[in-house]
Parts: structure tokens; C-alpha cells; sequence
């Protein structure tokens, strides 16, 4: 099993290059919801057919009736994009050109494969879900959005476990540190936020869930555009590691 991510994915191409994916993912979503929260405000805060929530839309409602070229194409850039980030983040772990931990426990070498699946899977449950609207394919919107959401939320928590000897572990990268604390706290937060929204909606607390599901969207475009910090050359060329002399830890 050593060795196991290395072996399926070589480097290919220049790993120095890979923190576009983090960062356009995070730009293309966050431009998507802006255009269209912005477009709902400027055209008077509408009320659409099917709406559930009286008082502030669900992105879906929006996308389902005014602009819903943009929607697709966002999200189209949004997948693609995030499944870029998802295998960055893992590579760059193993890769002998990046951090260079190509003898790391098998465990976590599997998880990470778990986690580009999920991603995957997220990231065309995210395209179809924009091509079959909550309007016109209801039943269908709503399991693509589960397995958007299921895919988003096996990502994260495998992605986190992976990454977790340098939130919590006694030998680290510099920099990367504030880095994987920082989207650590942000999947705490996506998570909280999502729970609450899932039983602020089903109290009939429509206006807050509203709210929330607004928010918590706009947390998953921070929560994608800090995994630059992850895969970002920092103090020169090599990554240094903090307390090299207890490099052993690591790799447990």
C-alpha cells in the first residue's frame, strides 16, 4: 500500500501551478451566488412560482427563473474547478516535488482517494443540478442536491482527517499550519450552519433558513479558495518543515 496515491498519480505536469484550481473554485461560486442575489435585489425581490420560503428565495428558486445561463455556467466552472482543488490538495501531499510524503500511512493515502471520488461525485451532482432545475425537474433537482451536498460533506471530512498532523501534529510545514486550522474552522462552521438550516426549515422558520442557506453557501467559497494556503510554495523553492528533526510523527 506505500506509496499508493504516487503510484496512480504522477506528476504530470508542475505541481507550483495547482493552487489555480483552489482559487478559481472559490472565485467561480462566489461570482455565481453574487450575480444572482444581486439580480434578485435589483429586480425588486420577486416572489417565484413554487417558491417554499415567503421571504427570501433559495438559490435554486432564483437560478430556476432568472438567469439561468449564468447559473449553469457557473456551476459547470465550479465543478470542474473543484474537483481540480480536491486532487491538489491530496497530491501535493505525496508528491516528491511538493511536501514529498510518498511513505505516509496507507490509511490516509486511501482516504485521500476517498476524497477525490466524493469530490467527483459532488461535482457532477453540481453540474446536473443546474441543468435540471427545482422548477422543471423537481425530484430530480433534489437528489442531485443531495448528492452535491453528500459528496461536498465526504470530501471535507476526509480531506480534514488527512491534513489533521499539521492542525494538530508535533511537526509541520511552514505556513501551512494557520492554513489547515483555518479551513478546519470553516467545515466546522459549513457544518453547524447546514444542521441549523436543515432544522430552522423543517421548524417553518423560513426566513432564517433562508438566510442561512445564503450564508452557509457563501462560506463554501472561502472554504474552497483557502485551499491555496495548502498548495502554495512558501520560504523559496522547498517547503521547510518546522522541528525537521522529529520528521518521523508525520508519517504515523
Amino acid at each position: 500500500m506505500a506509496r499508493v496515491w504516487y503510484r496512480t498519480f504522477r506528476d504530470f505536469f508542475s505541481s507550483r501551478r495547482l493552487w489555480l484550481f483552489p482559487l478559481l473554485a472559490g472565485f467561480f461560486w462566489f461570482l455565481t451566488l453574487t450575480i444572482l442575489l444581486v439580480r434578485w435585489l435589483a429586480v425588486g425581490q420577486p416572489r417565484y412560482p413554487g417558491q417554499m420560503n415567503p421571504y427570501v428565495p433559495f438559490i435554486s428558486d432564483i437560478a430556476a427563473h432568472q438567469f439561468k445561463p449564468v447559473f449553469i455556467v457557473g456551476c459547470v466552472a465550479t465543478g470542474v474547478s473543484f474537483f481540480g482543488t480536491m486532487f491538489a490538495v491530496h497530491h501535493v501531499r505525496y508528491s516528491p516535488s511538493f511536501y514529498g510524503l510518498t511513505e505516509d500511512a496507507p490509511w490516509k493515502q486511501t482516504t485521500s482517494l476517498i476524497a477525490l471520488i466524493a469530490g467527483l461525485t459532488a461535482s457532477v451532482s453540481l453540474i446536473f443540478l443546474s441543468i435540471f432545475d427545482t422548477d422543471d425537474a423537481h425530484v430530480r433537482h433534489r437528489n442531485l442536491l443531495m448528492g452535491t451536498f453528500g459528496g461536498l460533506f465526504i470530501s471535507a471530512v476526509t480531506t480534514t482527517a488527512v491534513w489533521w498532523d499539521q492542525v494538530w501534529g508535533p511537526t509541520v510545514f511552514v505556513g501551512l499550519r494557520k492554513w489547515c486550522i483555518f479551513n478546519t474552522l470553516l467545515v466546522f462552521c459549513q457544518f453547524v450552519s447546514g444542521f441549523a438550516f436543515v432544522v430552522l426549515m423543517y421548524n417553518g422558520d423560513f426566513k432564517s433558513s433562508g438566510i442561512l442557506e445564503w450564508c452557509l453557501t457563501y462560506l463554501g467559497s472561502f472554504w474552497l479558495a483557502s485551499f491555496v494556503g495548502y498548495t502554495m510554495f512558501r520560504e523559496g523553492y522547498e517547503p521547510i518543515i518546522e522541528n525537521e528533526d522529529e520528521v518521523q510523527p508525520l508519517l504515523v
